[in-house]
C-alpha cells in the first residue's frame, strides 16, 4: 500500500508511545466477549487465534495493535512458519481489526482497554513526579507548582528534571553536577475484574532511590537564548519522533539534558543525524542511544587530515635513460666529459631553481 492509501486510513487507535509490556494482565470484557459475533460464529481455530492475537498486541508497541504481516501474525497465532495454514483462518481470526494510517492492525475494543491502562500509568508516573516536587518544596521552602496532568501530557510527560533552588543554597563547583534521570516507570497490571493495580515494588514516590543526592547540589536550569530546555526537549522529542525515531520522549536523558541545553544541537543537525543513521541501516528502526555518537559527530567533526607533502620525483635519477629523459624535459644535455652522477646533480639543481622561482 502506498502513502497516499495510507494517509486515507484512520489515524492509529493508541498513541505511538503506548507501551504496556510491564502489565502481564489484559483486562477482560466478559459480556462484551460473551456476546460478540465472535463467540457466536467463529470456527474453534478462529476463536483461538482471535485470543491470542489480542494477547500478542496488548504487548506491542504501540499497543492494542498488530504489524499487517502475514509471517508474523502465523507466528503469533501459533502457526509458526506455515502460513498456509493461518492464511484459512486470517478473515475469522481477525474479525474487528481494521488497518490504520501507521500500516499496523488495531483492534478497537483491545484498544479501548490499552488507552485506558496507558493513562493509568501516566497518572500514576505524574504522581510519583508531584511527589519529588513536593519533596523539594518542603526540603527548600520553594513554592514550585504541581503541573496539571493535561499541561504535563502536552509537553511531553517529562520527569526529573531539575528543580529550582534558591540562590542563598550551596553552588556546586564546576565538574561536580550530577546529572538527575527520569523517575522510574510506574508499573500497574490488571487483575481479577480488570481493575488496575499500581505495582508497589515501582509505583509511588521512589525517594528511597534519590536519597544518595541532594538537591543542594543542582545549579539552577539555564535557558538558552531565552528557550526554556523543558521546552526545546519537548521540541526535540516531537522533531525526532516525525522523521521516524522509535521512542522519542521528552525526559530521555539525552534528549533532555544533552541536546535540549547545547545550542549547537539545531533542528538541521538532529536530522542530518537521523539522514546519516537511515544511510546506515536502511529501513530498519533505531533508537536515540543509535543517534547520539552520529550528533557527538556531527558536533565534534575530526580535523581535516594535512595534505600531503608532494614526494620529489627522484625515479629519473635510478637509471642513466632516465636521467637522460629528465634533461631533456629540461632543456639539459650532458657536457663532454660529464658523469652521470653530476649530470644528474645539475638537474636537480635546476629543478631546485625552478621551484624557487615558483
Amino acid at each position: 500500500m502506498n502513502p497516499a492509501d495510507l494517509s486515507a486510513l484512520a489515524a492509529p487507535l493508541t498513541p505511538a508511545d503506548c507501551n504496556l509490556q510491564d502489565f502481564a494482565f489484559m483486562p477482560l470484557d466478559v459480556v462484551r466477549l460473551r456476546d460478540s459475533d465472535l463467540a457466536v460464529t467463529a470456527e474453534a481455530d478462529e476463536f483461538r487465534c482471535a485470543v491470542l492475537l489480542w494477547c500478542a498486541a496488548w504487548h506491542q508497541v504501540p499497543a492494542a495493535s498488530l504489524p499487517d504481516d502475514d509471517k508474523v501474525l502465523a507466528q503469533y497465532a501459533g502457526y509458526g512458519r506455515v502460513v498456509k495454514a493461518w492464511q484459512k483462518v486470517r478473515a475469522g481470526a481477525l474479525r474487528g481489526w481494521i488497518k490504520c494510517a501507521d500500516g499496523r492492525l488495531y483492534h478497537p475494543v483491545v484498544a479501548e482497554k490499552a488507552n485506558e491502562a496507558w493513562m493509568a500509568k501516566l497518572r500514576q508516573r505524574l504522581k510519583t513526579e508531584c511527589a519529588r516536587i513536593k519533596k523539594h518544596n518542603e526540603r527548600h521552602g520553594t513554592s514550585i507548582p504541581f503541573p496539571d496532568f493535561d499541561s504535563w501530557l502536552s509537553s511531553g510527560c517529562p520527569t526529573g528534571q531539575p528543580l529550582f533552588v534558591p540562590s542563598d543554597k550551596p553552588k556546586v563547583s564546576q565538574g561536580q553536577t550530577r546529572s538527575v534521570t527520569g523517575e522510574k516507570q510506574s508499573k500497574g497490571q490488571g487483575e481479577g475484574q480488570g481493575q488496575l493495580t499500581t505495582n508497589p515494588e515501582s509505583g509511588g514516590s521512589s525517594d528511597s532511590t534519590r536519597e544518595d543526592y541532594d538537591d543542594d547540589r543542582l545549579p539552577p536550569r539555564p535557558t538558552l537564548a531565552g528557550v526554556d530546555p523543558s521546552m526545546r526537549a519537548v521540541a526535540i522529542a516531537t522533531l525526532l519522533t516525525g522523521a521516524g525515531v522509535r521512542k522519542v520522549t521528552a525526559f530521555h536523558p539525552d534528549v533532555a539534558v544533552t541536546w535540549a541545553q547545547d545550542e549547537r544541537v539545531t533542528d538541521v543537525l538532529l536530522l542530518d543525524a537521523v539522514k546519516r543513521a537511515r544511510e546506515s541501516l536502511g529501513d530498519e528502526p533505531f533508537h536515540v542511544p543509535y543517534l547520539k555518537p552520529i550528533v557527538v559527530e556531527l558536533l565534534n567533526p575530526p580535523p581535516p587530515k594535512p595534505a600531503k607533502p608532494k614526494a620529489d620525483d627522484w625515479a629519473w635519477k635510478r637509471s642513466n635513460q632516465g636521467i637522460d629523459a629528465k634533461g631533456r624535459e629540461l632543456g639539459l644535455f650532458a657536457r663532454g666529459g660529464e658523469t652521470y652522477p653530476d649530470f644528474a646533480a645539475r638537474i636537480q639543481a635546476a629543478i631546485d631553481k625552478r621551484k624557487e622561482a615558483a
